[in-house]
């Protein structure tokens, strides 16, 4: 049988609110599918693809930059490339946050060891 989640139950196993779940589909993010009832519903593969998104999120993306990628994920492998170069765009963007925090890091590191060289010539 398959994996079949109602919007409370993937909610939960994926750590959204429901309200966010429906303003991602909303924006064109999740794609649940519908029973009969016009319930949402949602399988194995769309856990996989919110997993993803939040591992995005994560990284500090922008929502329309992940809107942008979802948009050409849907159109199919022809725009591999163009997902690809929308990530590196992304890792960019981290590299320089990642570089401007080590070096706050140096900054502080320096100073800490100043305040450890003076501890040690004061406690003598």
């Amino acid at each position: 049988m398959l994996d079949i989640y109602t919007i409370s139950e993937f909610a939960k196993k994926i750590g959204f609110s429901e309200h966010t779940l429906r303003y991602y589909e909303k924006e064109g993010l999740i794609e649940p599918f519908r029973d009969e009832h016009n319930y949402r519903l949602y399988g194995k593969e769309d856990i996989e693809w919110a997993t993803f998104i939040i591992k995005l999120k994560n990284t500090g993306i922008s929502l329309k930059e992940i809107k942008t990628y979802t948009q050409l994920r849907k159109i199919g492998d022809a725009t591999i490339t163009a997902r690809k170069e929308l990530l590196l765009k992304h890792r960019s963007k981290i590299l320089a946050e990642y570089e401007k925090v080590r070096n706050h890091l140096h900054l502080l590191d320096d100073k800490i060891s100043l305040y450890e060289e003076l501890e040690e010539k004061y406690n003598q």
